[in-house]
C-alpha cells in the first residue's frame, strides 16, 4: 500500500537556502563534482537571478528539489528528494513536471531542456527517461574520469 502525502510546491525562498544545500549535500554525495561539494558553490548553483529552484516541503520539511538555469537554454542541473517515501509517492517525476512547466512559462520560445547525469546513475536515467528526455550523446567528464550522459526533452 502506498501513502499519498501532499506535497507544497514553491520557488526557493532564501530562508530555505542553506536547508536545500544539505540537502543536495547529504543526498548526492558522490554524485557530484568534487567542485560542486562547496556550500557557496552549490548556493550560487541554487538561487540567483539566472536560476530557478522548485522546492516541494512536507508538513514544512523540505522533501525534495530541482533546481536549473532558465535564460537562453533551460537546463535541469540538480534533482534530489530527501526521504525514500517521497521518492516512492513519485516526487522525482512530480518535481520535474514542475520545472518543465515553469522552463515553458519564462521561456516560452526554448526548444527543449537539457540535463546531464552520470553514466553510472541509472535510477536517474530511466527516470528523466520516463518524462520524455531523451539520450543525445555522452562524453567523458575529465574532471571527474567518469562518463556523462547528455538528455533532452523538447518542450
Amino acid at each position: 500500500m502506498i501513502l499519498t502525502v501532499s506535497f507544497n510546491f514553491e520557488q526557493l525562498q532564501q530562508k530555505d537556502v542553506n536547508a536545500c544545500v544539505e540537502a543536495i549535500l547529504t543526498t548526492l554525495k558522490g554524485q557530484l563534482a568534487a567542485m560542486h561539494e562547496d556550500r557557496e558553490t552549490i548556493k550560487r548553483m541554487i538561487y540567483g537571478p539566472q536560476v530557478m529552484t522548485v522546492v516541494a516541503k512536507k508538513q514544512d520539511k523540505i522533501a525534495g528539489l530541482i533546481s536549473g538555469t532558465l535564460p537562453i537554454q533551460p537546463r535541469i542541473m540538480f534533482l534530489t528528494v530527501t526521504d525514500e517515501q517521497s521518492a516512492r509517492e513519485g516526487l522525482g517525476a512530480t518535481l520535474i513536471d514542475q520545472f518543465v512547466q515553469a522552463a515553458k512559462k519564462q521561456q516560452p520560445k526554448a526548444p527543449f531542456i537539457l540535463h546531464n547525469e552520470f553514466a553510472e546513475n541509472y535510477n536517474a536515467i530511466g527516470l528523466f527517461s520516463m518524462k520524455g528526455f531523451t539520450i543525445t550523446g555522452f562524453i567523458r567528464d575529465t574532471i571527474t574520469n567518469r562518463d556523462v550522459v547528455f538528455m533532452k526533452k523538447p518542450l
